[in-house]
């Protein structure tokens, strides 16, 4: 008869161990050696575990040699890796690549695409979620992506920034140095990024019917004094109205208005306008350089305040908030959000 070497007091204590906390069928192959110590023959202990006496022989020959640990399995080598050096250097060029040059009449990568085209160019089959962990190993995600303004330079930029400095100048420090702009405010609420419950994505009722108004705002930059007008669109008749409006609030001295190159600013019936009113003097800010209004930065704030992931119950209370938003707002922190 076949049995084990009796264990010592170290390896009995191991194999004890291994019966109740090892894998299933390494606490199996525990329990054969403790068993064959006891005595019992190979043919019993094939019989108690359903096995071939073949297999029962092996490992008790494996613990022989090597002890419990010759119960372990051996490391397998394991299939070999598809996701090699190439195929990350493969698809890290691709996804900086438009589709359209290697055949795809797409704009955009899609997952199903690179696995065609690894396939194509490797001869290496990837599946979808395998080339999933493969982009994020290299640090890719999926996200939309940003818009930008065309990297385009006024050529007249400096002579338009020189011009509006001297036309304060030569207005005097009583004028009325003013910034202009327009804004349209909806009910429908704009949608922010904001904190929620994962898997709870809360949801921002919506007017049914959406109405917007035009509003039209100036800020004194010297004094921080804001005035506005709602109007119904922003057409240059109602830019003309906010002009009129602007001369019954400054109604002495002159002013200096500075605005963008809207088109409702550049019109002809917005030049004659001017031409018959000389006491207020309207310059235009360099092309693609709206960003340098200061009135900008007064709209970003007013709408983060009233109407970032809210909705009114109408235009009236909508406009009803956005007064209060601008009765509550100091001449010095107009200042300050302008400089922001």
């Amino acid at each position: 008869m076949i049995y084990v070497r009796q264990p010592t007091s170290e390896e009995h204590v191991e194999l004890q161990r291994m019966t109740r906390q090892e894998v299933g069928r390494v606490s199996q192959r525990a329990q054969m050696v403790l068993l064959s110590a006891q005595r019992r023959s190979v043919p019993e202990i094939a019989a108690i575990f359903d096995l071939r006496k073949v297999s029962v022989r092996q490992w008790l020959h494996r613990f022989d040699l090597a002890g419990p640990a010759g119960l372990y399995d051996a490391a397998r080598s394991g299939r070999p890796r598809k996701v090699t050096a190439a195929v990350r250097e493969t698809l890290a060029t691709l996804v900086t690549q438009d589709p359209a040059r290697s055949g795809y009449l797409a704009t955009l990568w899609t997952v199903a695409m690179l696995v065609l085209a690894v396939s194509k160019k490797l001869g290496v089959r990837l599946s979808c979620s395998t080339l999933r962990r493969a982009l994020q190993a290299l640090d890719l995600t999926w996200g939309r992506p940003r818009l930008k303004m065309p990297a385009k330079v006024d050529p007249q930029k400096a002579a338009k920034q020189w011009a509006i400095a001297q036309a304060v100048v030569e207005a005097g420090p009583e004028a009325a140095l003013l910034y202009a702009d327009e804004s349209r405010i909806a009910l429908l609420p704009l949608i922010r990024a904001m904190w929620h419950r994962r898997g709870q994505q809360v949801r921002i009722p919506t007017p049914g019917t959406n109405v917007s108004r035009a509003l039209f705002g100036a800020l004194n930059i010297r004094t921080g004094r804001w005035v506005y007008q709602v109007h119904e669109h922003l057409y240059k008749e109602d830019f003309i109205a906010f002009l009129e409006y602007l001369l019954t609030v400054y109604a002495t001295g002159v002013i200096v208005l500075v605005v963008d190159n809207y088109s409702s600013h550049r019109a002809g019936v917005v030049h004659a306008w001017v031409a018959e009113h000389p006491r207020l003097r309207l310059l235009y800010l360099p092309t693609y350089c709206s960003h340098l209004d200061p009135v900008e930065p007064i709209w970003l704030r007013l709408k983060g305040a009233i109407a970032a992931n809210r909705l009114h119950g109408s235009m009236t209370a909508l406009l009803e908030a956005v007064e209060r938003f601008f009765t509550d707002m100091t001449a010095e922190q107009a200042l300050v959000w302008a400089a922001a």
